[in-house]
């Protein structure tokens, strides 16, 4: 018997306080150490974080808060 496949969501969030490769960096490892986080990738240009999670263990307010918590304002983009 084969369990249910694992449930992935992906989410474009805004970040605005981003100045530098530093601040890229930073927010991509908090992200990519969340439990659920799948993936995540910063584009400093764009200033948008893109990110694969799994909705049973994380959410986007969580994913939110993982951005404020390292010091930056996120907003959903769409």
């Amino acid at each position: 018997m084969v369990g249910p496949a694992n449930k992935q969501e992906d989410v474009t969030i805004k970040i605005s306080g981003m100045s530098c490769n530093h601040c890229v960096q930073r927010i991509e490892n908090a992200l990519q150490q969340s439990r659920g986080v799948n993936t995540a990738r910063v584009d400093l240009s764009a200033e948008k974080a893109y990110i694969e999670y799994d909705p049973s263990e994380i959410n986007e307010e969580n994913l939110l808060q993982v951005i404020k918590d390292s010091g930056y304002e996120g907003t959903l983009s769409g």
